[in-house]
């Protein structure tokens, strides 16, 4: 091959290589900032996020009960309220029931269970919610299934285990665009 010819080559290859490598890293980099995740945390435990488009994702999951010694699993899910946003891989460890969640390319919060022990009734509470994209999402309190159990000596719901006598109760919060 003549000299000219591969020079050529080399040229055409790199110019490929440079344009692949530029778009790739302008598609993923968004014009927002993690730190905006924090806002997201904030508004949905206040129960209402608006004016900032996001995308809602429910995961499937399940959560495991051992009550008097025998093992339930209750089917649930977990809500990841996310937009694209560089930053890390991360999520919070907090109580709450809400938490700030990255995974490289996205960020926003992802729900956790809440679980509450009054000495009486254990309430386990998970979230739920269909598919969307939006700039409004509410928590809604009520409307979602309820299952309850009562346990007579104990048990536990993932992390947490009490002894005595229980009510168990499991609901359902769900997570979609505001009515208005």
């Amino acid at each position: 091959m003549p000299r000219e010819l591969l020079v050529v080559l080399a040229i055409v290859a790199a110019t490929a290589i440079a344009v692949f490598a530029v778009t790739r890293s302008l598609s993923v980099q968004p014009g927002r900032s993690f730190e905006e995740a924090y806002e997201v945390k904030r508004a949905l435990l206040a129960g209402r996020l608006s004016g900032v488009a996001v995308s809602v994702e429910p995961k499937s999951m399940v959560i495991n009960l051992t009550l008097d010694g025998v093992s339930l699993e209750v089917p649930a899910s977990r809500v990841l309220v996310i937009f694209p946003a560089r930053g890390p891989v991360f999520e919070e460890a907090t109580p709450e029931p809400w938490r700030v969640w990255g995974n490289g390319t996205h960020a926003g919060a992802a729900s956790h269970l809440k679980v509450v022990d009054d000495g009486y009734t254990v309430r386990v509470t998970y979230f739920n919610a269909s598919r969307y994209t939006g700039a409004s999402v509410c928590v809604y309190a009520s409307g979602g299934r309820v299952l309850r159990f009562h346990a007579r000596s104990g048990g536990s719901v993932e992390w947490y285990s009490f002894t005595g006598s229980r009510e168990v109760v499991v609901e359902e919060v769900r997570v979609g665009p505001c009515q208005r």
